[in-house]
Formats: structure tokens, C-alpha cells, sequence
């Protein structure tokens, strides 16, 4: 068992979803972590319009415990279908959509530091 989760980092969310090919950063037992870790990255307000940079600054904040591990963490061009928490980080809208099996929630960068 594990507790599975996603971080898909889209950089052209203009295109229709069918034409988005997100990178996708994933956890195999840390879901519950990943919108503690985004949050922490994206407080520093540092690339928030650079997909390149901003996934390998998340994916950094995600692994910073396990950095020579070879389990856990991955990194990915589709989903999972298990996750049990999936984070969308839309560079172009400056947005985050949270989806876990208890609720939805959308917020913009700025909305989702201020978030308690």
C-alpha cells in the first residue's frame, strides 16, 4: 500500500486539455505532503512563469529528505490511476486545482500561499 499522489506541472493551459502534455511529479507515500511542499515553493515567488525551472524547484521541495533514494518518487508523462491526491499546477493561469477524494478546490498562486 502507499499513499499516491501527483503533481501535474502544465505549461500551455490555453491549449485545449487534450493537446497538454503536463509533466507529472509523483509520490508513492507522500499525497498528504504535496500541497505543504508546493506551497513552500511557490511562497518564495521565484519562476512562477518558467515550467522548466518551477517543476525541478517542486520536485526538489518533494524529494529534499530522500535525495539518493531510488523509491518513493518519480517522475512521469501521464498519471496514476490510484492517486489518492492530484495537484494541478497551470503555469500559464497561474493556478492550483486540488482534488482528493474529499473535495475540489481551485486557487490562484497568490491565494494558495495566503491558504491556512
Amino acid at each position: 500500500m502507499g499513499c499516491r499522489g501527483t503533481i501535474e506541472v502544465w505549461q500551455n493551459g490555453s491549449a485545449p486539455r487534450s493537446a497538454e502534455a503536463p509533466v507529472v511529479l509523483y509520490t508513492h507515500y507522500g499525497a498528504f505532503d504535496m500541497l505543504d511542499d508546493l506551497k513552500k515553493v511557490l511562497k518564495r515567488k521565484q519562476r512562477w512563469d518558467d515550467p522548466s525551472y518551477l517543476c525541478r524547484m517542486i520536485f526538489s521541495q518533494m524529494i529534499k529528505d530522500d535525495i539518493e533514494g531510488v523509491t518513493g518518487y518519480g517522475i512521469r508523462t501521464d498519471n496514476v490511476g490510484d492517486a489518492i491526491v492530484e495537484i494541478i499546477v497551470d503555469i500559464d493561469r497561474q493556478e492550483v486545482i486540488y482534488k482528493s477524494n474529499d473535495s475540489n478546490s481551485k486557487f490562484t498562486f497568490e491565494e494558495l500561499i495566503n491558504y491556512e
